[in-house]
């Protein structure tokens, strides 16, 4: 698969929200995508948005190719939206 230029949005399938608000290279998200457990190591937890407790490692996540260089408006989108990180 050629992903040279390409950007990709990383989705929280379990939560069903935008996991990063960047747009990232094939290397970027799946760096998110395996780091990600790390961020809870303290507490040991994943809180859902639906209030359950998980493992980290069961977060599900999805990468969505928008292509090299992918419309303002998706652009946009991904730029401006923050979920708190």
């Amino acid at each position: 698969m050629k992903t040279k230029g390409k950007r990709f949005l990383v989705y929280n399938l379990t939560d069903g929200v935008l996991a990063c608000p960047e747009l990232l290279t094939l290397a970027e998200a799946r760096s998110f995508i395996r780091s990600f457990p790390e961020r809870f190591a303290q507490q040991g937890y994943y809180l859902t948005a639906s209030g359950e407790r998980i493992r980290p490692e069961l977060v599900e996540f999805d990468m969505v190719d928008v292509g090299a260089d992918p419309p303002l408006g998706l652009r946009s989108m991904a730029q401006a939206t923050h979920w708190g990180w």
